[in-house]
């Protein structure tokens, strides 16, 4: 695993790289990208801290691009430079990390590249313009659900800081309030698993009713009726897959084995939660102390 980390972690450099020496005048030449020896390693860092004084022109391409088509330069150096330094520091932590820790560190680095291009066409790879895409999708779904979560979380920590007062360590206060924490995220996935349970049965019940009058009528109309009978089927298996985890023992468990995974759920739950709580700093000086 550790290999298809590293391989994911190349990949998205030498593409960070190459749209970086497309847009600025930039001497890493593509040669060297595979060449991974100490003066090249150097000669990375010393651009590095060159992008983080966006010490660097435009390519004469894109000169050329910007004053007869007007076209706009998506990044600053600086930005690059950013990215680069969390993917190292990340390459730096893969022996150490668990597998959930190291994707959702990649995903925020990729997002954020993606981010800072405009889209995904302009990513050079096609293996990672497909990953991209693909984590682009996840991160929709997740979103929907991180607000609400989050803010379950920042209030069970809130309302133990007001019985006992703060902690000394992040560590300490997410592995005290861990047990509320996922008791009350099993009731949010409960509520929301009902709530979608109701909205797709009435829309399977809508559809089932289209089907009935499309039969009733000419054999152009039937056609669509297929159509709309496969989407019948699958609502018909997603009603099946939410009512198996409503019957579960434990549902937020058996949703980390289905499509609807949740934001800071599974085994590296504390983990995740400590990772994201370290770019809250406001929130640091509400539950820690000496944060002030």
């Amino acid at each position: 695993m550790t290999n298809k980390k590293l391989s994911d972690l190349c990949l998205l450099e030498q593409d960070i790289w190459f749209n970086f020496c497309y847009y600025y005048q930039c001497e890493l030449g593509d040669e060297s990208i595979a060449t991974e020896n100490q003066s090249y390693i150097d000669k990375k860092e010393k651009i590095i801290k060159r992008m983080q004084q966006n010490d660097f022109p435009l390519s004469e391409l894109m000169v050329f691009r910007q004053e007869i088509m007007g076209e706009t330069i998506p990044f600053k150096p600086f930005q690059i430079a950013e990215l680069l330094t969390q993917l190292n520091a990340l390459r730096i932590d893969v022996n150490s990390l668990p597998i959930k820790i190291f994707k959702k560190r990649y995903s925020d680095i990729l997002i954020a590249y993606v981010q800072l291009l405009g889209g995904l066409e302009s990513i050079q790879n096609k293996q990672l313009a497909r990953s991209a895409k693909a984590v682009l999708a996840v991160k929709a779904r997740y979103d929907k659900h991180l607000y609400p979560r989050r803010e379950i979380l920042y209030r069970i920590l809130r309302e133990q800081v007001a019985q006992r007062g703060k902690w000394k360590t992040l560590n300490q206060a997410v592995n005290f309030v861990l047990d509320d924490l996922v008791k009350a995220f099993e009731v949010y996935d409960v509520e929301w698993l009902q709530s979608e349970f109701e909205l797709k049965q009435k829309l399977l019940k809508q559809l089932e009713q289209s089907v009935k009058q499309a039969n009733a009528e000419s054999d152009g109309v039937r056609r669509k009726s297929a159509s709309i009978a496969k989407k019948i089927e699958k609502l018909q298996i997603e009603l099946k897959s939410i009512n198996q985890i409503l019957k579960a023992k434990y549902p937020s468990k058996e949703m980390e084995k289905s499509e609807y995974k949740m934001p800071y759920s599974g085994v590296y739950i504390a983990e995740t939660i400590i990772h994201e709580l370290r770019t809250r700093p406001e929130i640091l000086r509400e539950i820690l102390l000496n944060m002030d």
